[in-house]
């Protein structure tokens, strides 16, 4: 069996090549007062994007864009699991 701990990340810029790599089912939460865009999907205000496979650990790069030049309003998280161990 595989053993995870949780982890995030806050995102506040676009990124041309967002690591994905050792993350387990990687979900992005915006938080933030636009759309953003990951893997060329919106993520609206309030939203989720789920840009994982289950159970698999990643092993690749997205592109995030936000919409809007308000950085402020800019909040997008990603929570994911982080491999520990297998047992």
């Amino acid at each position: 069996m595989l053993k995870a701990t949780l982890g995030y990340k806050k995102i506040t810029e676009d990124q041309d090549n967002f690591s994905l790599k050792g993350m387990i089912e990687p979900t992005f939460y915006n938080f933030g007062a636009e759309t953003v865009w990951v893997l060329h999907s919106p993520v609206k205000p309030g939203e989720s994007f789920l840009a994982g496979v289950s159970q698999m650990v990643m092993d690749n790069d997205v592109v995030i864009r936000f919409e809007g030049n308000d950085k402020r309003g800019r909040n997008l998280m990603v929570y994911y699991g982080e491999p520990v161990s297998n047992c």
